[in-house]
């Protein structure tokens, strides 16, 4: 791996830091701000559904600017909505950072891994893209545990300060190591047509669905924890850890079971989300058992990731950067989404234990789109030109 790839690296751990540590400081943001678990919870789904408008957005307007320089803007604009963040007096300037910080979250990804798989070379562009997603690993290894603890034992807003400031710094080494590129020639209509193909709609909508269920639980995993397990509060920063832990191997071996065959990986892979989601709701007034299952739901959730993202990007080969944003953004609408409906529960009669109930439905849908496309694309005509033809029909050529 080019150390280079260091300053990407760096870089996404901030920006997958500043995404996911909310979900695990619900509990001091609502007590502090004076609000419910569930408008605290809007934090997540804000920044998600801004993702969702604000990635395509963005994305189609820097068409033409020149990757190097697009880094450094968006990791800009990144710093000064973490620093409002950091700042924030109120509930209302806390959400204006994360929608500031959000807005620029699914481009910049896409043109981090773009710029990866250049930097890599020829030949190696899969290592390098594997090496950027450790970047979202660190965040949930170190960056959420991280806010929790200092949420808990100084301040909220410590967390944020923290991470503007290496953005800062990541942005002083993606000057010094990211070499300079030309300005793209393609146009964003040329990378649009790509979505006129059914498969890609459909396997975008599955990342929705599954990316939901994720989220259901990923939002108010520490509030089931603390009450509904039980488990002292000081305890949770170490689940956390091992959460991380269990993020980092799930995607290891996600990303070798999808290279066998993605479609088929995906599959399966989406029903044994099904399943653990099911054993966290079975397991959940119980503090040890509580926990044994969330680190069993990072495994399953960050090992199902990487065949979401290979799919889509199998589908649309021809519009990477496009097709990237709209796959951050399809995470960005189940975060949204399942963020949302765990609010609803955890405001509803049924309470924060039945979350994992509605995790394990969305799954389950995602699931069964996954299997309807498998299916529709048994019966596709060879006929149809190579790059319309689905995932399941190239593979199976081949």
């Amino acid at each position: 791996m080019p150390f280079r790839l260091a300053a990407l690296i760096l870089a996404i751990f901030c920006v997958g830091t500043a995404e996911l540590s909310p979900s695990g400081m619900l509990d001091d943001l609502s007590a502090d701000l004076s609000v419910s678990l569930a408008t605290a919870g809007l934090l997540v789904t804000a920044y998600a559904l801004t993702m969702v408008v604000g990635g395509p957005l963005v994305t189609a307007l820097t068409t033409r600017v020149p990757r190097k320089l697009l880094l450094v803007g968006l990791l800009a604009a990144f710093v000064l909505g973490n620093v409002v963040c950091a700042l924030a007096s109120g509930f209302g300037m806390l959400m204006a950072g994360r929608v500031l910080t959000a807005v620029v979250h699914g481009t910049f990804m896409a043109v981090c891994v773009v710029t990866a798989g250049d930097m890599a070379g020829e030949g190696k562009g899969g290592a390098a893209v594997a090496a950027t997603q450790l970047g979202i690993n660190l965040a949930t290894v170190l960056g959420v545990p991280m806010g929790s603890f200092l949420a808990q034992h100084y301040d909220w807003r410590a967390p944020f300060a923290i991470v503007a400031a290496l953005a800062a710094v990541a942005i002083v080494l993606v000057l010094a190591w990211v070499p300079g590129t030309p300005a793209p020639t393609v146009t964003a209509a040329h990378e649009a047509r790509v979505f006129r193909r059914p498969n890609v709609w459909g396997t975008v909508g599955a990342t929705v669905l599954c990316s939901g269920g994720m989220f259901t639980l990923i939002t108010y995993m520490v509030p089931l924890l603390t009450g509904v397990g039980h488990l002292p509060r000081q305890w949770v920063p170490g689940v956390l850890l091992a959460y991380g832990v269990g993020s980092i191997v799930g995607n290891v071996l996600g990303g070798r079971y999808a290279d066998r065959g993605v479609d088929r990986a995906v599959g399966r892979l989406s029903w044994i989300l099904v399943a653990v989601c099911l054993l966290c709701w079975l397991l959940a007034p119980y503090a040890a058992g509580s926990a044994l299952a969330l680190v069993l739901f990072s495994l399953a959730t960050f090992a199902l990731i990487p065949g979401l993202q290979a799919r889509v990007l199998a589908e649309a080969a021809d519009a990477p950067t496009l097709s990237l944003t709209a796959n951050m953004s399809a995470f960005g609408l189940g975060a949204a989404l399942g963020s949302w409906i765990g609010g609803l529960f955890t405001d509803s009669g049924l309470g924060t234990r039945a979350v994992p109930l509605g995790a394990a439905a969305l799954t389950a849908s995602g699931a069964l789109l996954v299997f309807a496309l498998r299916r529709a694309a048994r019966r596709v005509p060879a006929a149809l030109p190579s790059n319309d033809r689905p995932l399941a029909v190239r593979t199976a050529e081949k």
